[in-house]
């Protein structure tokens, strides 16, 4: 999590073994109140993780059924478990807008699979200073004269072939061959 960058919106989902419980005391910035049973030693470790991490816990934020929150059962079907979660960027918060079990899915597994709605809205990426610059243009008249015309196919061809010859060669030492 230390090498990603601070502005990426970073998702760690997974069975954590961790339960989380109603109880968010303290921890309101990363928890909801939702979650299914009652906090344990995983519980506390994930929180603490999610803490340092300014991750928030999906699972715990959305009111749902206790049979769209358990994400294990045991196989007496007596004990259910919420022990699999998402976790997003606090920062990316209101881009995850549900989290819940998906009892129906078989994935040869005893948990249950956990579905994460996410709505990204995306702006264009403009280079700065890509405004003030001027675009290139291209007299195209000029290519109706014929000399212009075959110095220009010229340049053209030297430049493919160039091109082609450092790929060749790059292409050769990669493979070891000369």
């Amino acid at each position: 999590m230390d090498n990603t960058p601070a502005g990426d919106m970073k998702i760690l989902m997974g069975d954590m073994n961790a339960k989380l419980g109603p109880d968010n005391t303290g921890r309101e910035l990363i928890m909801g109140r939702e979650a299914l049973g009652e906090m344990n030693e995983n519980g506390e470790l994930f929180a603490d993780f999610c803490a340092f991490n300014e991750l928030v816990i999906g699972g715990s934020v959305y009111k749902h059924k206790d049979i769209h929150k358990a994400t294990w059962v045991s196989p007496d079907g007596q004990t259910k478990n919420q022990i699999d979660f998402i976790s997003i960027s606090r920062k990316w918060r209101r881009s995850l807008l549900d989290t819940k079990a998906r009892r129906g899915a078989d994935v040869g597994s005893d948990h249950y699979l956990v579905q994460g709605t996410i709505q990204i809205k995306l702006k264009a990426f403009r280079e700065s200073g890509a405004a003030d610059r001027p675009q290139a243009k291209f007299n195209t008249q000029k290519l109706k004269d014929q000399a212009t015309k075959d110095i220009f196919i010229a340049s053209i061809k030297d430049k493919a072939e160039t091109q082609i010859n450092t790929s060749e060669r790059s292409a050769s030492k990669s493979t070891g061959t000369t």
